[in-house]
């Protein structure tokens, strides 16, 4: 049985965990954060995010899913967003940056089962688990994977994928 599991991480200690997991260095990657809504490389810029419901925004900030390697990428929800049940074909990490966003497992959407997360905490999804989330505050997000998958999302109900 999966399960999702909250944890509270300090920045400082994430960082270090994703140096260590060889991902490029600042001086590397030459990517310097100023905030979770700013960057300073200018060609970086949130748009719609083509693989779920309209309303939410994105930054890829480092790799792509349809490479081998890391990819991070953050998401930005506005308030009272629903992500309808999905999964991955990757294992996913996600760091709630801000707001309160609730998630839960399951193949179908459950107000009753959602668990809240706010700043800092963090939550892993293993790869082919079925979940859904909602934003209760506007909320940016930063989720994490290893590529390449041929297919970032896939819906357990086509109908909620807005690709079709």
């Amino acid at each position: 049985m999966t399960k999702m599991t909250k944890r509270s991480v300090p920045a400082a200690v994430l960082g270090l965990a994703l140096l260590g997991a060889g991902v490029p260095t600042v001086a590397e990657q030459t990517l310097l954060m100023k905030g979770h809504d700013t960057v300073a490389a200018p060609e970086l810029q949130w748009v719609e995010a083509e693989s779920i419901p309209p309303g939410a925004r994105m930054i890829m900030l480092h790799g792509s899913p349809d490479k081998p390697g890391p990819y991070i990428f953050r998401v930005k929800f506005p308030a009272g967003y629903k992500l309808p049940p999905h999964h991955h074909q990757d294992a996913r990490s996600v760091t709630v940056l801000t707001g309160s966003y609730w998630s839960a497992v399951g193949d179908s959407y459950d107000q009753s089962k959602l668990k809240k997360f706010g700043p800092r905490d963090y939550y892993t999804t293993d790869a082919g688990v079925s979940h859904f989330a909602w934003a209760e505050t506007e909320v940016i997000i930063q989720e994490m994977g290893m590529g390449p998958v041929s297919s970032p999302v896939e819906y357990g109900n086509p109908a909620d994928d807005p690709r079709k």
